[in-house]
């Protein structure tokens, strides 16, 4: 009997290793190591697959485009299987998410990650399959509220927009920066120091989070309330890489994906908005807040803008004015300012 026991034991540690699949998973960033996106997501996110997979899983992650390639190269990456899974942002992509996009419409957003964050996830599963097909959705979460901050002038009115040179990010929000008499500047986060530095643009138009690690605050001074609009980012997995995954390890990723982990990280970058607004004040910054009646005109003023996003996903064969609605009503549940 003992040595039945033995050997069914000796057959059981044997066949151990057969058992355990091993899986390496590669993701690529487009973001810095020191980043936020690292320190408190992706490498946490990593960190939790490998230990509820007991090490089965082996998360490689590359920051900074290590892998090669542009930040906007990201998506074809994934999709051509270079990658098992990117770190993006909507906009990076040109035309790939419109739908995902429509979430950074002008006031669209509840100015809150830990709130805008469940409404996106709710939306695109509702409403954007098909935007996403071949793509298991990790998260999509939200940054804090994005606003003016100006170099030189405050914005307190529509008119104070007129003729000023604004960097923004997204094609939406660049119209709505045109309908409220700004022109809008495309250029790379890295570069938008210098250029409020030098002059070439009057302002940029980016959440409170991003302000303090690339010390914006040095070259702005002038800060106007509420934020217009909040960014998309998404952490992203080709959907191949998951289905080959057995079930049991499909689990693990499955319970550190979707909308309560998207609300977790929305907590993550409210966290933020604080010390980050801080800086601006302790540094003597101008905080200038929107009149009531101001703040109507340029929610009336950019609703155009609205209907040239549903026209265009009525163009990529959705029913664009059913999606505006879609749109508005989850945002409004989860508190659109």
């Amino acid at each position: 009997m003992r040595k039945a026991v033995l050997l069914a034991s000796a057959l059981a540690v044997l066949s151990a290793p057969a058992l355990a699949q091993e899986v390496t998973i590669r993701l690529h960033s487009f973001s810095s190591p020191t980043s936020l996106d690292h320190t408190e997501h992706l490498d946490r996110w990593a960190e939790a697959v490998e230990a509820d997979s007991n090490g089965r899983i082996d998360v490689q992650v590359y920051p900074a485009m290590q892998l090669g390639g542009s930040a906007a190269d990201l998506v074809q990456q994934l999709e051509d299987g270079v990658v098992d899974m990117i770190w993006t942002v909507a906009g990076f992509t040109p035309g790939r998410f419109t739908g995902t996009q429509g979430l950074e419409l002008p006031f669209m957003n509840t100015g809150e990650s830990a709130t805008m964050s469940p409404a996106a996830m709710e939306f695109i599963e509702a409403n954007l399959a098909k935007e996403f097909e071949g793509i298991k959705i990790i998260e999509v979460h939200a940054t804090d509220g994005a606003l003016f901050h100006m170099a030189g002038a405050c914005v307190e009115t529509m008119d104070d927009l007129a003729g000023k040179q604004i960097r923004v990010s997204g094609k939406y929000i660049g119209e709505a920066v045109k309908a409220l008499g700004g022109t809008p500047v495309g250029i790379a986060l890295p570069g938008v120091y210098e250029a409020l530095a030098r002059g070439q643009v009057d302002g940029m138009l980016i959440n409170w989070a991003i302000t303090k690690p690339y010390k914006f605050s040095e070259v702005t001074d002038c800060h106007t309330e509420p934020p217009l609009y909040q960014t998309m980012l998404m952490t992203l997995m080709r959907q191949e890489t998951y289905d080959a995954l057995p079930d049991d390890l499909k689990k693990v990723i499955d319970d550190n994906s979707g909308i309560e982990y998207a609300k977790k990280m929305g907590v993550v970058w409210d966290s933020q908005t604080k010390p980050a607004r801080d800086v601006a004040v302790e540094a003597g910054d101008e905080i200038v807040t929107l009149s009531p009646e101001e703040l109507a005109k340029w929610k009336e003023t950019v609703k155009p803008v609205y209907q040239m996003w549903a026209d265009e996903m009525t163009s990529r064969g959705y029913d664009g004015d059913a999606l505006l609605a879609s749109l508005l009503e989850i945002t409004a549940k989860y508190g659109r300012q």
